[in-house]
């Protein structure tokens, strides 16, 4: 008797599993939402805009991205598989 599994061909070819994908567009938004959060209006010659100094924009929109990519790494990089 022969111990192969009942396994389609997608399921020996896939490299992520859903947990990797779930991840993976988790990540994508913290990026996407980090970056949102640092646009905004800008100073020009006749006016001075106070809010590019903000917190937000300064330390929080950055950790936001940067955790973003930390997650996006670690998607990539480990294989999370979860029996569908």
């Amino acid at each position: 008797m022969s111990n192969i599994k009942n396994t389609s061909m997608a399921d020996d070819f896939a490299c992520f599993g859903r947990g990797n994908y779930i991840l993976m567009a988790i990540s994508a938004l913290l990026i996407v939402v980090g970056f949102v959060l640092m646009s905004g209006s800008g100073t020009t010659m006749s006016h001075f805009e106070s809010d590019i100094f903000s917190n937000l924009r300064i330390v929080c929109a950055p950790t936001l991205c940067f955790i973003g990519y930390v997650l996006m790494v670690l998607a990539i990089a480990m294989r999370f598989r979860t029996k569908s």
